[in-house]
């Protein structure tokens, strides 16, 4: 992808995606920078996993973890039994 720009004497040239993306990093705060950093590791990590699912920070898994455990606490959780007997029946397994 290329993108073109206004130089400093009002000459137009093309910037390069690379070009691009690190002149709208360098204006970033380090909070920022620190996202996009961690987004950048994310999409790496997919990549050469070859996965097709969005990859979870810890914090995720924690925050998920907390919220099935209320949710088997309050009795919101169907028997894994049930529910394998249920598929079976639905599909003539």
């Amino acid at each position: 992808m290329k993108l073109e720009m206004k130089g400093i004497f009002g000459k137009e040239y093309v910037m390069t995606t690379l070009e691009s993306t690190i002149s709208m990093i360098r204006v970033l705060p380090e909070s920022d920078l620190a996202e996009v950093q961690n987004f950048a590791r994310k999409l790496i990590q997919k990549r050469e996993a070859k996965c097709p699912f969005a990859l979870k920070s810890r914090e995720d898994i924690y925050r998920d973890l907390e919220i099935a455990h209320k949710q088997i606490t309050s009795g919101e959780c169907q028997d894994a039994g049930e529910f394998i007997a249920e598929v079976r029946k639905e599909y003539g397994i």
